[in-house]
Formats: structure tokens, C-alpha cells, sequence
């Protein structure tokens, strides 16, 4: 078995990496002008400890510095090096368009406790009106997508989102409460988001605003891997 870290372009970087799964070296399979890290795993299911997360994440990081990278799921595993070698074959327009992407970028993650959430009247009416599961997932979706928040009146985000390549919204439920959202940012322009976000703090101090990053992409590069012909 072999256990995938992250997609990079080729050729890859001329490096030691820091040690994998299992304390493995990874090591590369190349083709189409694609490479991914990989070493060797004992099993098809790897525990997600955090000792091995903290691997997992210590690999991509090292291949990050410099060039953009696609930081794959912890856990993704295929049988040999032709299976990989096919995977990058079969997906390598996808992938280095979502190379091309996050190109120069970082990701950072935006929480913000106590925000409370404003009912929207439209929710209650049509095709969302239900109370059943299906209903109440499509209401998520919903507010997921009109905004983070709905209005900008009470928590002002404008300036994060100018320094933002891209944005992600994650939805709010009973088991997480919390305004989250991921924003992709340039690399110059990090210094810029972080001083916006301390503004932000300061100007609202009733809230819990944290920020965490800058990361590998995460958010923003989950290719799918399945499908497609042989």
C-alpha cells in the first residue's frame, strides 16, 4: 500500500522531507508533469492519531515552501505506485488547474464566537418550509451560501474578503455554534489580512474573533480522486 500526502507539480523539490506515517520517508511518483508524495503504509485504514496527523501535515508543509501544492485527505491510500501513477494520469487537467489556483496562496481560518445568528423570514416560506431532515439540510445550504453573516452591519468582513483569492462558509449547527470561514490569501498580501483581522478584534471586543494560519491550502484543494477512465 502506499499512502498519498500531497500533489505537486513536477519536478518535484530535491529535499529531505520530514518522516511520514509510520516514521516512512516519502518519496515521489511522477508523470503527466504531475508528482505526489507518497510512502509506503502497512495498511489500507490509517488510525487518525495525532501523532500521524501531525506527520501528515509536517510533509505537506515542507512541500509547500515555495511552490503550490494540493494537500491531499488524511488517510488516502491506493494499492501501488501504478495506482498512483494512474490517479495523476487519469485527473491531471483537474489537478493542475487547482495547482494554477492556490498558486502564491495561503489559507487562514476565521472563527468568531458570540455572533448571534438573524432569523431569515424567506427560510419559512416554499419549497424550505418543511420540518423534515431534507428541508432543514437545504435551509443549511441556504444560509451557508447567502453570507457569513447574512448582514455585514453588525460584524463588518469587507476588507478580509478584498484580500482574499477565495472564500469558503461553513454552515453553523447546534455542535458548532461559531462563525467559520477560510479565506485563500496571496502570500503578499498575508501580513495585510492579519493586521485586518486585528482591527477587527479591536473594534469589536465583545466578540471571540480568532484567526489561525497561514496553512497549506486545505480548504481549498480536495481533488476528487475517483472516477473517470482507466
Amino acid at each position: 500500500m502506499l499512502y498519498l500526502y500531497a500533489i505537486l507539480e513536477s519536478p518535484p523539490p530535491q529535499k529531505t522531507l520530514p518522516a511520514g506515517i509510520g516514521g516512512a520517508v516519502p518519496v515521489f511518483v511522477e508523470t503527466h508533469g504531475l508528482a505526489c508524495a507518497v510512502s509506503a503504509a502497512a495498511d489500507a485504514t490509517i488510525a487518525p492519531e495525532p501523532s500521524q496527523i501531525w506527520r501528515h501535515q509536517e510533509v505537506v508543509a515542507a512541500l509547500m515552501e515555495g511552490r503550490p501544492v494540493l494537500p491531499l485527505r488524511f488517510g488516502t491510500v491506493v494499492a501501488d505506485a501504478a495506482a498512483g501513477l494512474r490517479l495523476l494520469a487519469r485527473h491531471h487537467a483537474e489537478l493542475s488547474a487547482q495547482l494554477d489556483r492556490v498558486r502564491h496562496c495561503v489559507e487562514f481560518a476565521l472563527r468568531v464566537a458570540g455572533f448571534a445568528e438573524h432569523a431569515d423570514p424567506s427560510l419559512d416560506a416554499g419549497p424550505l418550509s418543511g420540518t423534515g431532515p431534507g428541508a432543514s439540510h437545504l435551509r443549511t445550504l441556504v444560509r451557508r451560501e447567502r453570507g457569513w453573516p447574512a448582514s455585514s452591519d453588525g460584524f463588518p468582513h469587507g476588507t478580509l474578503n478584498a484580500h482574499a483569492q477565495s472564500r469558503l462558509l461553513w454552515a453553523r449547527s447546534p455542535s458548532q455554534p461559531d462563525l467559520r470561514a477560510s479565506f485563500l490569501v496571496q502570500r503578499r498580501s498575508a501580513a495585510a489580512f492579519l493586521d485586518d483581522v486585528a482591527a477587527l478584534q479591536r473594534l469589536r471586543p465583545d466578540l471571540g474573533i480568532t484567526v489561525t494560519g497561514p496553512w497549506p491550502p486545505y480548504s481549498f484543494s480536495d481533488p476528487d480522486l475517483s472516477g473517470g477512465p482507466e
